[in-house]
């Protein structure tokens, strides 16, 4: 699994979300995501930005609630049509925190237990 913000372990995941920069709602897909930030794929555009705060937009799969979380953009790595992007999470309320560390360390659990080789995206 790779190593996130504060080298903590990313788990897999493939989800859609949605970034808010300079005022302006761009797609994103998420592929990796820990307790304090997470990987995405995200339209080449966001590399135009003014800023590297932003908020996001996500469920997690298996969660009723919409989070919003405040992040900053701590690597972006740009390509011609998508940009390889680390966020480090800034803010967002205490209970969605909650749902994310609690969704994380199920996910870690779960890709312990199973065989090496077997790690499907959540």
């Amino acid at each position: 699994m790779p190593f996130g913000v504060h080298r903590e372990t990313l788990v897999p995941v493939a989800l859609y979300a949605e970034l808010v920069a300079d005022e302006e709602v761009l797609p994103a897909f998420v592929t990796s995501i820990g307790e304090h930030g997470l990987l995405l794929d995200s339209l080449a555009i966001l590399g135009n930005r003014r800023s590297d705060r932003l908020q996001i937009q996500l469920t997690l799969p298996g969660e009723p609630d919409v989070l919003w979380i405040g992040a900053e953009v701590v690597r972006d790595t740009q390509g011609s049509l998508f940009n390889d992007t680390a966020l480090r999470f800034l803010a967002m309320a205490n209970a969605h925190w909650h749902s994310v560390r609690r969704w994380v360390r199920v996910r870690e659990l779960v890709l312990a237990t199973r065989p090496v080789g077997v790690y499907d995206a959540a």
